[in-house]
């Protein structure tokens, strides 16, 4: 049986989907075949995956490699069995996004969606601590370490 890990993203290197690993498929499916699959939610893995509606009729490139960097490129129409014993187990489908186009959903995310780094220094510290216990100090070199920290 062969097991894969895969990742989908886009052209301007927007993560769609992260590294998850998809087995029991037939040996003789396509890299094609698994990537509409995955995108159906076909695999236990990958149920929650969807792909936004606007990068659906986009074209895609599916790439394999040994480790998660150096892809090679592999035609859709591959068996999955065959080139990922050669090349490694990792592939990655990549969805094309044309540049006039502005359908990158990375790129739809603005910062105001996000909070800024003085809000989340500001809710952590008004969040309640446990309370810090301390050992009795035997010497006051102990006691003016405690003190400090």
């Amino acid at each position: 049986m062969t097991v894969v890990s895969i990742q989908v993203i886009t052209s301007t290197g927007c993560i769609l989907r992260n590294w998850s690993i998809i087995s029991g498929f037939a040996d003789t499916i396509t890299f094609g075949q698994l990537f509409t699959e995955v995108v159906a939610g076909s695999y236990e893995s990958a149920k929650d995956f969807v792909l936004p509606e606007e990068l659906r009729n986009n074209r895609v490139l599916a790439e394999v490699s040994k480790t998660r960097s150096d892809f090679q490129h592999v035609q859709f129409g591959d068996r999955v069995v065959d080139i990922t014993s050669l090349f490694g187990h990792y592939v990655r489908y990549t969805v094309i996004v044309p540049a006039e186009a502005s359908l990158d959903p990375c790129a739809s995310r603005s910062s105001e969606d996000r909070p800024s780094a003085f809000s989340v220094l500001m809710n952590s510290a008004k969040k309640l601590k446990l309370p810090q216990t301390t050992i009795p100090a035997k010497t006051k070199k102990e006691e003016l370490f405690n003190e400090l920290c």
